[in-house]
């Protein structure tokens, strides 16, 4: 039976920069010596570990060894909120590839966790005034920050789209690094 390329991604909790890769593919081909997996952002550059990033025009990959079992943990792969698109390739001898698959996804931890940041500021507020929830702006611009995300999230899983994800990824990440204008 030939090799039906199944996987899926995660990031680490307290660590968003690395990426937990979970093959769950069936089948076998006889030729499949081992795995690669190439991550381009929405520019088109290939990423690897350790913040290496390509051109896109000169693919890079991160070997997969299939004696390594079927979970790796990708170190320092993004430092932001990013839509990416992920290939797991199985290869024969020569490189070529016998079988893959490629999966669009969206990483939004560092966002998230600085928006239950936000949420654990709004908690602990529970003392008369002054409290950030009367700041003017602060509703508007915290629905302003799970707006983009959300909208990231929807251009992944509804349109594919690799660059309207990575946009709204952006200026989510942009309200986060300026939380002093908007916070």
């Amino acid at each position: 039976m030939a090799i039906t390329v199944i996987f899926s991604t995660s990031q680490v909790l307290g660590a968003p920069q690395n990426i937990v890769l979970t093959d769950a593919s069936t089948g076998s081909d006889v030729n499949a010596v081992s795995r690669r997996i190439y991550i381009t952002n929405a520019q088109g550059q290939y990423l690897t570990q350790n913040n290496g990033i390509s051109a896109a025009d000169t693919p890079t990959y991160t070997d997969f060894p299939l004696a390594d079992g079927a979970v790796i943990t990708l170190q320092s792969i993004i430092s932001e909120d990013m839509a990416l698109s992920i290939r797991l390739a199985y290869v024969d001898v020569s490189g070529d590839v016998v079988a893959n698959t490629t999966n669009l996804v969206g990483f939004t931890q560092y966002n998230e966790s600085f928006y239950y940041g936000l949420t654990q500021d709004q908690a602990q507020q529970n003392q008369p005034p002054p409290m950030i929830m009367q700041d003017s702006n602060y509703y508007t611009n915290k629905g302003i920050f799970r707006t983009e995300m959300d909208s990231g999230n929807n251009a992944i899983e509804l349109g594919a789209d690799i660059t309207s994800a990575q946009a709204c990824y952006s200026r989510a990440t942009y309200m986060r690094l300026k939380e002093n204008d908007y916070f």
